[in-house]
């Protein structure tokens, strides 16, 4: 049995996008939907004959928490072999993706799998994680001037036109899905798919303290740590339509990138002190 989670939150039109490439794929599969406080009776009632299991949260619990909760669920009710945690703008297209990752369980006996990843954004993989104390401790100062910057509208402004001119001058690199398998790297949070082992090892998939970004970091170092087998499979494909939950959720754009690097900044302090 292979379990789908989705994580819904606000984006009611791309969940439902979501559940229906699922539903299109071969196999036999389970989806359960996991809302962060954020339907109305009208969505609930319409996503509940849709999907396997609909849990509703009575608060946003963010990312980690809310999907750990999803995966307790299908872990206690389905007993899986695989579950396949998506973001809820991302898209399965390939009809035989079932059986695919299952050769490859088979084939590498992995505890995570990641797939190429199809967007316009920078969501890639296989993931670079930041791999010392050091790099952590780089980005914290970063992000910190980022969020003193965000916090003022007029060097808000400031940077936008500075990055305006340059990037006419110095086109920003693409990140760009690796060509070929790889085994032991970081994995892009917006899809990932965990192993039945895996599931056994751990009472949360995901590190359970943060609230949004880095997530993929705190995973990148329990693989080191325990020596997981981590896979990325170039083969296997999911297209995610990068942060649509958040574009509607937040509208305006200071705001919204203050947001991000204030929850940034809260991860990164955890991650420094899981190291």
């Amino acid at each position: 049995m292979v379990v789908f989670v989705i994580l819904h939150y606000s984006n009611f039109e791309d969940t439902i996008e979501c559940i229906s490439s699922i539903k299109k794929i071969q196999g036999e599969k389970k989806i359960v939907v996991v809302d962060n406080n954020s339907l109305d009776a009208t969505e609930v009632s319409y996503l509940r004959k849709q999907v396997d299991d609909l849990l509703l949260l009575k608060e946003n619990l963010g990312f980690a928490k809310a999907n750990n909760k999803g995966v307790d669920l299908a872990k206690k009710k389905y007993n899986p072999l695989l579950v396949v945690v998506l973001n809820n703008d991302c898209l399965v297209k390939q009809h035989e993706f079932l059986k695919l990752i299952k050769e490859d369980y088979k084939k590498y006996n992995f505890d995570l799998l990641g797939t190429k990843i199809i967007t316009e954004g920078d969501s890639v993989n296989p993931y670079l994680p930041l791999r010392t104390k050091n790099d952590v401790e780089k980005e914290i100062k970063y992000v910190k001037k980022l969020v003193y910057i965000y916090n003022n509208s007029l060097l808000f402004l400031l940077l936008k036109f500075y990055l305006k001119i340059k990037h006419l001058f110095i086109k920003p690199l693409k990140p760009q899905n690796g060509d070929g398998l790889e085994k032991g790297v970081a994995l892009h949070g917006c899809g990932i798919v965990f192993s039945q082992k895996y599931l056994e090892k751990y009472n949360y998939i995901f590190y359970n303290n943060t609230f949004l970004f880095h997530e993929e970091d705190f995973l990148y170092q329990r693989i080191k740590k325990d020596n997981l087998i981590s896979i990325y499979d170039p083969n296997i494909e999911l297209i995610h339509k990068e942060g649509a939950s958040m574009k509607k959720s937040i509208k305006n754009e200071r705001q919204k990138k203050l947001f991000r690097e204030k929850e940034r900044l809260k991860s990164l302090e955890l991650l420094l002190k899981d190291m």
